[in-house]
């Protein structure tokens, strides 16, 4: 054989020896997007200590027969994520005879545990206890428990949640609870100044009740759900808040609220400790009537859209939107924007029956001490609240307080300050707050811990208010 014919020979023998090589190599060695196609033969669940196995299975959504596409590991982690039930998550797939096994270890949250709960703002001021149980049995069942005392709103509720009805996308809820509630009303326009608001009455009341849903989560993240919620209010009296003894036009009559309603949400959310991601839209209508048990007679209608946006691994820009409007709302029914949901102005100092508000917040890591993390923001509220329907055709009453009211013939006998105004006013009804606050989060839970803002309303003159938060 010639020198030219060996070394051709030693070239292809090279060759294919690489070949071979390069071949066994993509075939022995394990990669992501040689899994991609493949059939999931087991699903194995690991390290679940608290949780039952088959609720693991039913939350992953993942079952044998299914094909292991390039993003069923990550919609699975986020599933898992996003219950809420677990301290960490970790998924992956390994060779399994014809195709592969998908492993998912969890590692469980402590599922219960007595929480304190407390808020301090300018104008209500609150201290309670809440327990919750959020896996009962091992399955993903809800109880929680808690009371508290508030300047504003005091109450107790007991709440049962079954998220998954005989391991169904079906769900039910109950909640009891009874309210006492000292609820201020405000003339920013008249007496006071936004900056400094002229309480000009106080109404207190009492109320209980229950509210009974079940709904059906489609696929997941399309949620119908229909509620009956029956409460009877008991009006106590309406005061002066200078001099208590001074009793005042009753804003209200007491009665029985017995409302129905149905609601539907988009959800594709998701929550990996205190990174918010994902968009959701949620709708509903409430209507009160005597088929409902309800003496009242109202109806409201609802729509609040939300996103999260991660970027930066650890950062989170999130923002919502909302739209309510209802006609002949109850006194304790009516929209109302200050304090958490507009958090440079007091605790409900507006109020109306029609609402749009608007928030943007960036949520950034300042830094982590083991398994705590502490997290700033910053903040833009928006809100516009007005009354469309004001009585002011019907003749003025004077109380013993020689305040003047316009009386509305309805059931409740809701009586509106003459100095309230009516209709859309841009500079009398949009109020706006920007801001700066701290958020301490332990990843066992899935709430902050504590929450501390510092909000300055821009329209009177960013005159701040402080908010503190302790629990959920």
């Amino acid at each position: 054989m010639s020198e030219l014919s060996l070394r051709l020979r030693g070239r292809s023998l090279g060759l294919a020896t690489g070949l071979a090589i390069v071949a066994l190599t993509f075939v022995v060695a394990p990669g992501r997007a040689l899994a991609i196609g493949e059939t999931i033969t087991d699903v194995r669940i690991l390290d679940n200590q608290r949780t039952e196995e088959s609720t693991v299975r039913s939350i992953a959504g993942l079952a044998n027969g299914e094909l292991l596409e390039a993003d069923t590991l990550d919609k699975v982690r986020e599933r898992l994520n996003t219950s809420g039930l677990f301290a960490d998550v970790n998924v992956w797939w390994e060779p399994h005879g014809e195709g592969v096994r998908v492993n998912i270890a969890v590692k469980d949250k402590f599922p219960w545990a007595p929480v304190p709960t407390a808020s301090w703002s300018a104008n209500n001021k609150s201290l309670g206890l809440l327990f919750v149980h959020g896996n009962l049995f091992g399955r993903g069942k809800q109880l929680a428990l808690g009371g508290r005392l508030a300047t504003v709103d005091s109450g107790a509720t007991l709440a049962y949640r079954d998220p998954a009805l005989f391991g169904s996308w079906a769900y039910w809820q109950l909640q009891g609870l009874v309210q006492r509630q000292v609820v201020p009303e405000y003339d920013s326009f008249g007496l006071g100044t936004l900056s400094d608001p002229q309480e000009i009455r106080e109404t207190t009341f009492t109320s209980y009740g229950f509210d009974l849903a079940f709904g059906i989560a489609w696929l997941r993240r399309v949620k119908t759900q229909v509620s009956w919620h029956l409460e009877r209010f008991n009006f106590d009296k309406s005061d002066n808040p200078n001099d208590p003894n001074l009793l005042l036009a009753p804003s209200m009559q007491g009665g029985v609220l017995g409302v129905g309603r149905a609601a539907l949400s988009f959800d594709f959310r998701a929550r990996e400790f205190a990174v918010l991601t994902g968009a959701a839209l949620t709708g509903y209508v409430d209507y009160a009537s005597p088929a409902f048990k309800s003496d009242y007679k109202m109806y409201r209608g609802g729509v609040i859209w939300e996103q999260g946006i991660k970027f930066l691994r650890r950062h989170n820009f999130v923002y919502s939107a909302g739209a309510f409007a209802g006609h002949d709302l109850p006194f304790f029914a009516e929209n109302t924007a200050g304090g958490p949901n507009l958090r440079g102005y007091l605790y409900q100092q507006f109020r109306g029956d029609t609402q749009l508000s608007g928030k943007a917040e960036y949520h950034f890591p300042l830094f982590s001490i083991g398994s705590m993390d502490f997290r700033g923001l910053g903040f833009y509220d928006i809100a516009a609240v007005w009354f469309r329907e004001i009585p002011t055709g019907a003749a003025p009453i004077t109380d013993a307080g020689g305040n003047s009211y316009f009386p509305r013939d309805t059931y409740d006998q809701r009586t509106f300050p003459v100095t309230l105004p009516s209709g859309f006013s841009f500079n009398q009804s949009v109020h706006s707050s920007v801001g700066v606050g701290l958020r301490f989060f332990l990843r066992s839970v899935a709430v902050p811990l504590i929450g501390v803002d510092v909000g300055w309303g821009i329209e009177d003159n960013l005159h701040p208010q402080y908010l503190i938060v302790i629990g959920a």
